[in-house]
C-alpha cells in the first residue's frame, strides 16, 4: 500500500511513467473475506490466527479496515486443508509447506540460519565471507578467518571480457557473471568433470572469478586478478575503487554473508532442479543466474536505484519522493517471509554507524524510518543492498553484484545437496482445461 511519502512527489523515469509498472514485489494482501474463503473459517477464527501472530496484516488504505498478508494465509491453507480440498500444487510451492529437505539453511524470525548459525550473527562476529561459504558447502565452521589460495583462472577472462567491454560497455553486472560463467565451464583449466561437482575447489575458482567482475563495474573497467592475502571483500573494494577502504570492506563481507543463501529461493530452486538432472556446477549456477535477473529477484534493484535517486539524487528537493509505484508497495520493500528482514536491518545499521556518512546516506535512512512508521513498509534485503552501496558511492548495479556473487556460495551448496539426493525434481502439473471430445 502507498505510504504518505509515495502519493506526493516526482515521477520516474519515463519507462515508469508509460505502461504498466513491472512487478517487483512478491508480497500480496487479500481482503478479510478473501481471507475468510481461501481458510473456510469463521471472522473469530481469522482474529485468533493474527492475535497470534499466524497472519501479518497492513492498514488498508481507507484506514478502516485489514488486509492479510496473502502468503500467511496460503500456509495456514496447505496446513489445514478442508475436507473437500486438498492443497493445489501452486499454494504449496508459494511459500507453502516445505518440498525438498536441506541440512543447508533454515528460514527463522531472526534471519536466515546456515548450518545452525544466524547470517546476522556470522556478520556481527565479524566472520568473513570465505569463512561461510566453507560452512555452507562442508557444514564446518572454521574456528580461524581464512584467505583462499590464489587459484588459477584462465587467460580468456581477461581477453573476452575486454573485448565484450568494447562491444557493450554497458554491460550489467549480471550479464558479466553469467559471461564468466560460461568462460570458466569451458576452460580446460577445470580438470576432471569430478572437479565440477565438488563445491570448494569449484567454488573458489567461480568466485575469484566473480570478484575480478568488480573491476569490470569500477573506475578501471578491466578483470582484476586476486592477488595472494586479499580475501574475496578487499579485492571487490579495490575493483570498485575503495581499496583498503576499512568500511567498505567490512560492508562488502556483511553484505556477502548475509546474501549467502535464503533457502529455497526461486533462483536456488531452479540451481537444484538443473543439479537434479546431473548437470555440472557451472550448468547449476548459469540456471540461477538466468533466474536471479528478474525484477522480482535480485533485478529489483533496478527499480530501487531509480527510486532512490528520485528522493536523493541531483535535483531532488527535500520533499521529494518516489511516485509511480501501485498500492503494492515499494521496490524491494517488505518480504513475504519476514515480518522485518534481519538481513536488511544489519546492513542498515551498519551504514548508520559509518563514522561520517554523507547527507544523502542520511537522507536514505530517514526515508526508510518514515515510510516504516507511516506505512509498515521496510526495506528487504535488496533495498537495502541498494542503499548500502550507494552510501559508499558505488556505481549501480552493485548491489545486484554484490548480492549475486554471495549468494553463488548457496547455489552450489544447494546443487551438491541435490545431487546426493538421488532423484530429479520433476513436480506435475493438473490440467484445467476442458475434458476432450470422446468418440
Amino acid at each position: 500500500m502507498d505510504s504518505e511519502s509515495t502519493k506526493k512527489g516526482v515521477a520516474l523515469a519515463p519507462a515508469y511513467a508509460e505502461g504498466a509498472p513491472r512487478r517487483i514485489n512478491d508480497v500480496e494482501y487479500v481482503s478479510s473475506d478473501e481471507a475468510l474463503s481461501m481458510l473456510a473459517i469463521k471472522k473469530q477464527s481469522l482474529y485468533t490466527y493474527v492475535s497470534r501472530g499466524l497472519i501479518r496484516t497492513t492498514e488498508h488504505e481507507d484506514g478502516r479496515r485489514r488486509r492479510y498478508l496473502k502468503s500467511d494465509v496460503e500456509k495456514l491453507r496447505t496446513r489445514s486443508p478442508s475436507p473437500l480440498e486438498k492443497p493445489h500444487v501452486s499454494h504449496t510451492l508459494r511459500y507453502g509447506e516445505p518440498i525438498v529437505q536441506t541440512w543447508i539453511c533454515e528460514i527463522t524470525d531472526q534471519g536466515p540460519r546456515y548450518r545452525g548459525h544466524l547470517a546476522t550473527h556470522l556478520v556481527a562476529d565479524h566472520r568473513s565471507f570465505e569463512a561461510v561459504a566453507e560452512l555452507l558447502w562442508t557444514g564446518v565452521l572454521n574456528p580461524r578467518e581464512i584467505v583462499w589460495p590464489v587459484q588459477a583462472l584462465p587467460g580468456t577472462l581477461a581477453r573476452c571480457t575486454a573485448a565484450y567491454l568494447l562491444d557493450i560497455p554497458d554491460t550489467p553486472a549480471l550479464g558479466w557473471l553469467t559471461l564468466l560463467t560460461q568462460l570458466m565451464s569451458s576452460s580446460p583449466l577445470n580438470g576432471s568433470a569430478a572437479r565440477n561437482h565438488d563445491p570448494v575447489s569449484t567454488g573458489m575458482l567461480l568466485i575469484q572469478a566473480f570478484a575480478g567482475a568488480a573491476g569490470l563495474l569500477g573506475p578501471g573497467k578491466a578483470h582484476l586478478a586476486v592477488v595472494n592475502g586479499e580475501t574475496i571483500a578487499a579485492t571487490i573494494a579495490r575493483g570498485l575503487g575503495h581499496e583498503g577502504n576499512g568500511d567498505a570492506i567490512r560492508l562488502i563481507d556483511a553484505a556477502l554473508v548475509l546474501s549467502a543463501d535464503n533457502e529455497l529461493a526461486a533462483p536456488t530452486f531452479a540451481a537444484r532442479i538443473c543439479a537434479s538432472t546431473g548437470a555440472d556446477l557451472y550448468a547449476c549456477v548459469a540456471s540461477a543466474l538466468a533466474v536471479q535477473s528478474g525484477p522480482m529477484q535480485v533485478g529489483g534493484t533496478v527499480d530501487v536505484e531509480i527510486m532512490l535517486e528520485a528522493l536523493v539524487g541531483d535535483g531532488a528537493s527535500r520533499d521529494s519522493r518516489p511516485a509511480g509505484y501501485l498500492r503494492s508497495g515499494l521496490p524491494c520493500f517488505n518480504h513475504p517471509l519476514y515480518k522485518r528482514d534481519p538481513r536488511a536491518a544489519a546492513l542498515l545499521e551498519l551504514v548508520a554507524g559509518f563514522d561520517a556518512p554523507e547527507p544523502e546516506t542520511l537522507a536514505m535512512l530517514e526515508f526508510i524510518e518514515q515510510t516504516e512508521m507511516t506505512s509498515g513498509q521496510y526495506p528487504n534485503v535488496f533495498a537495502a543492498l541498494v542503499v548500502a552501496t550507494r552510501s559508499l558511492g558505488f556505481p549501480n548495479g552493485t548491489a545486484a553484484f554484490l548480492h549475486t556473487v554471495g549468494r553463488t556460495a548457496g547455489w552450489l551448496a544447494h546443487a551438491v545437496e541435490q545431487r546426493l539426493a538421488g532423484a530429479m525434481l520433476r513436480p506435475r502439473a493438473k490440467y484445467m482445461s476442458a475434458l476432450s471430445d470422446t468418440a
